[in-house]
């Protein structure tokens, strides 16, 4: 995931995920930062997740902490609650996604504060750097949201 062009073994883009209430098409992303992807919600029997996060508040590099879905960290935990998928970091949520068919999934709740980016939003819109977001249409291997570098909260 550290380069836009090489995503994780495994990823599959769903054709369209409701982010917060925005559509991404085809494979759109929902932030990178600089040249990384630190969420990716792939398709699967169930939602894949790859979750990267800053190391720590002064630093540049990025740590992963959910790949395909399964915790890489001692503080995150990936839980299923009925058709939802949700990623937990010490208990707060930090991603909410169910998947609504074989090639459409919605995330209802996203918060990347905990992790560095000042990303965050609930079913009606998207909060980045700022700026919010609400019923856009992205489409195509770009992203909604990019920042050039490490973003400060």
């Amino acid at each position: 995931m550290k380069n836009l062009k090489i995503l994780p073994k495994g990823y599959s883009p769903y054709k369209l995920l409701n982010v917060c209430s925005n559509k991404l098409v085809d494979g759109a992303n929902i932030v990178v930062v600089g040249d990384i992807v630190p969420l990716l919600i792939g398709r699967g029997s169930k939602p894949q997740v790859w979750l990267r996060a800053l190391q720590g508040p002064q630093s540049k590099k990025f740590i992963s902490l959910v790949e395909a879905s399964i915790s890489q960290h001692p503080l995150v935990r990936v839980e299923e609650v009925g058709r939802q998928l949700v990623v937990k970091v010490q208990g707060a949520t930090v991603l909410r996604v169910e998947q609504t068919s074989e090639d459409q999934a919605f995330v209802s709740e996203l918060d990347l504060t905990k992790l560095g980016l000042n990303v965050f939003g609930s079913i009606s819109h998207l909060n980045a750097g700022g700026v919010t977001f609400s019923n856009n249409t992205f489409s195509g291997g770009g992203a909604l949201v990019a920042f050039p570098g490490k973003t400060f909260k």
